[in-house]
């Protein structure tokens, strides 16, 4: 009984402290106490106890919504970014398969302009299209 005492004295003390107890009255020792004065002691000490818990426990439930609230806040930012993600991703896809058909134009043209150039008799190069007449 004195260790259940001493915690609930230490749990008492640490939201006295924090202020969220009224400060007790002083604490008769049981030194010349009658039976009525320690069972009035006793039931003092055991509403302390359930006031004590009861602001522990909603202390407990306060904290447990914040992580919830904080989970949630998480959640939605990160459905956020995922949607954001999602349509860069797309806009980037389509970016790189202009590029890819882009090079793939420029590497049809070279291909062109080099076989012209090993085709023709002249120094340079003709860009011109095949078939068509020079101008000379």
């Amino acid at each position: 009984m004195a260790r259940s005492l001493d915690l609930e004295d230490s749990i008492a003390d640490s939201l006295q402290r924090r202020g969220q107890l009224p400060q007790p009255a002083p604490q008769a020792t049981g030194a010349g106490l009658d039976s009525k004065q320690l069972q009035r002691a006793a039931r003092s000490s055991g509403k302390r106890l359930g006031e004590v818990c009861d602001a522990i426990a909603a202390e407990i439930q306060e904290t447990g919504q914040s992580v919830v609230n904080i989970a949630n806040t998480i959640a939605a930012e990160s459905d956020a970014l995922a949607e954001l993600l999602h349509k860069h991703g797309s806009a980037i896809e389509a970016r790189i398969e202009q590029f890819m058909s882009m090079s793939d134009r420029v590497k049809v043209k070279m291909r062109e302009a080099h076989n012209d150039m090993l085709g023709t008799s002249d120094t340079a190069p003709s860009l011109a299209p095949r078939g068509a007449p020079n101008e000379d």
